[in-house]
């Protein structure tokens, strides 16, 4: 049976625990972490591979129209409205890196890159512990390539681009990204200083937070995780040279409203690669991480630490609701804080 589509996860063992505790993490401010050399790339397969498909969904990714003036525009698949000129400047995407076409070893890379970036959030909950209740599901990633004179226009994730004027409401037709609560970009090739650009290298593209004050110069292997909120409004600035990969994902949060085009799957019920579906083990897996990193810790250091694990909160729901008030995971989890040694 081709399974291709299900959402996996890595299981999160001792030795996985491991792995995560051991990773580099640069912290550049106001939520925006940097993960270096969080996971391989084969850019001799990858990076042709992106040129090939990318053009082909190009090809098929614009619908066009006139407007009232007579001006001929494009449309992306999110509605959203380009010129022409916009057109050109924007990255290909590949929307969806895995179809029923897709070969195994690509199927298989792209699986091992969604597991890579899982274990990199599991290390960002720890840094940022209260954004754990916030992340309810995510929708697997799609693939970017910047070529020279391409960018991305300073803008947030959670824009859905709502206005109110002169008393008429312009409401988004599909409101996913209302939903996000963060973002992780993953780079299959590095960015070095304009002039030094060798093979699969770029100049120019950096990510950059102007609210944050923050600028990333990526290099192949990096993995930034950030928030969606205006406050980590963002862009980036046009490639002088090359062509600049990449892998953008969110995690989100929020019920299925079809209303508003958004529909979130079970694991096994998921039949298209980027379809919004459940984080069903996040709070599991984070909980084993935290006792495991959090052991020898001095103990009035990390009940002052707030984190929603130690928490005495109700589940929510019918079913929650109905739980003891003070039930026994939270008690076992706040006795062994601090206590818990990897095997």
């Amino acid at each position: 049976m081709d399974d291709r589509y299900f959402g996996h996860y890595p299981v999160i063992d001792d030795q996985s625990v491991s792995e995560i505790m051991a990773m580099d993490m640069v912290k550049l401010g106001g939520g925006v972490i940097s993960f270096p050399k969080a996971f391989e790339v084969n850019q001799e397969q990858l990076l042709p591979w992106i040129d090939k498909e990318g053009q082909n969904a190009n090809e098929q990714r614009w619908k066009f129209d006139y407007d009232l003036s007579g001006q001929k525009y494009a449309v992306n698949e999110d509605g959203n409205k380009f010129s022409l000129e916009q057109m050109n400047e924007v990255p290909k995407r590949v929307l969806q890196v895995v179809d029923d076409k897709t070969e195994q070893s690509m199927v298989d890379y792209f699986r091992y890159l969604e597991d890579s970036i899982y274990k990199c959030v599991i290390k960002y909950i720890h840094e940022y512990p209260m954004v754990l209740p916030t992340l309810w599901w995510r929708t697997r990633g799609h693939a970017l390539r910047y070529s020279t004179g391409n960018y991305l226009g300073v803008h947030n994730d959670n824009d859905t681009n709502f206005r109110a004027q002169k008393g008429k409401k312009y409401i988004p037709k599909g409101q996913l990204g209302a939903r996000q609560t963060i973002a992780i970009m993953a780079y299959f090739n590095d960015c070095v200083e304009e002039g030094t650009v060798g093979d699969n290298q770029y100049s120019g593209g950096e990510l950059f937070f102007p609210y944050l004050g923050v600028e990333h110069q990526a290099k192949a292997g990096d993995i930034v995780v950030f928030p969606c909120n205006f406050i980590a409004t963002h862009g980036v600035k046009i490639v002088k040279e090359g062509n600049r990969y990449g892998y953008l994902t969110f995690y989100a949060q929020g019920s299925s409203d079809r209303n508003v085009l958004v529909e979130v799957f079970d694991v096994d019920t998921v039949k298209a690669w980027c379809e919004p579906h459940w984080l069903e083990n996040i709070y599991d897996d984070y909980k084993k991480y935290c006792l495991i990193e959090e052991y020898g810790k001095d103990q009035h250091d990390l009940s002052s630490n707030t984190n929603p694990i130690f928490q005495n909160r109700s589940l929510e729901g019918e079913e929650g609701l109905k739980q003891p008030y003070r039930h026994e995971d939270v008690f076992d989890a706040n006795n062994k804080r601090g206590k818990v040694q990897s095997l």
